[in-house]
C-alpha cells in the first residue's frame, strides 16, 4: 500500500481539489483500490466525494464506488487496517500534522509566495519524515506572468523538494467542480478544459512517483 498526503500549513491553496481528483483518477481510471481520508476537521473531501450527501461526523465512512472509500478522521490517521493500493490524505492547515502523518509522498500546493514562505515552519518536520516532497504550483498564474516567474524561482530554492514542472491553472472549470461537488471532467465545459488536463496529468504523475502509474 502506498500513501500520499496533500499538505500545506496555509489554508485555501487547493489541497482538497488535488486530493479529490487524485483519488478519483486512481480509483476510476487506474482501477486502484483507493481510500481517501479527510484529516481536515471541515470534512470537505467527504462532502465532495459524496456529492454533498454526507455530512461530517467522527468515524464517518462513505463508499463512493467499488474502488473508492472515503473516511473522515480529523487530525489523525485512522487506526484501522486498510485494504487498499493507495491512500490519499487531505490534510488540514496544521503545523502539528507535518511531523505526525506517516506517508510515502507529500504533495505541497502553493498558490503564491505567502503559501511558500509559510511552509518554512513545517519544512524541517517534512524533511525528517523521509517522505518524498513534491511542490505543485496551483492557481499561481492568477497574478500574471511576472508573479508566476518569481514564484518558480522561489520554489527552486526550497531544499529537498521536487518541483512539478507544469502547474494547475486558475481554472473556472475547477471552481465549478468545487461548487457542484463533482470532478472537473463531469461539470459543464470541464472535460476538455485546461484545468481538467492539468489535474489529470498531476494525478498521474503522483501515482507514477509512488510506483502505481503503470496500472491501467
Amino acid at each position: 500500500m502506498k500513501s500520499v498526503v496533500i499538505y500545506n500549513n496555509k489554508g485555501g491553496v487547493g489541497k482538497t481539489t488535488i486530493a479529490v481528483h487524485c483519488a478519483l483518477r486512481a480509483a476510476l481510471h487506474h482501477r486502484l483500490r483507493t481510500v481517501a481520508i479527510g484529516l481536515d476537521r471541515q470534512g470537505d473531501i467527504l462532502r465532495w466525494l459524496s456529492g454533498g450527501e454526507v455530512w461530517v461526523g467522527d468515524g464517518t465512512v462513505h463508499e463512493h464506488s467499488p474502488n473508492l472509500t472515503v473516511i473522515y478522521s480529523p487530525n489523525q490517521q485512522p487506526n484501522m487496517r486498510l485494504n487498499a493500493d493507495l491512500v490519499v490524505m487531505d490534510s488540514s492547515p496544521s503545523l502539528a500534522l507535518a511531523g505526525n502523518v506517516r506517508t510515502d509522498l507529500v504533495v505541497v500546493p502553493v498558490d503564491g509566495r505567502l503559501a511558500l514562505d509559510d511552509l518554512q515552519n513545517a519544512l524541517p518536520d517534512l524533511i525528517e519524515s523521509q517522505a518524498k516532497l513534491l511542490v505543485v504550483m496551483n492557481r499561481a498564474d492568477a497574478g500574471g506572468t511576472k508573479t508566476l516567474a518569481a514564484l518558480k524561482r522561489a520554489c527552486a530554492k526550497v531544499p529537498k523538494m521536487t518541483i512539478w514542472p507544469a502547474m494547475v491553472p486558475d481554472s473556472a472549470a475547477l471552481k465549478r467542480a468545487a461548487e457542484y461537488y463533482r470532478p472537473v471532467w463531469d461539470v459543464p465545459y470541464g472535460e476538455n478544459s485546461e484545468g481538467a488536463k492539468a489535474i489529470k496529468a498531476l494525478s498521474d504523475d503522483i501515482l507514477q512517483m509512488l510506483g502505481l502509474g503503470a496500472r491501467r
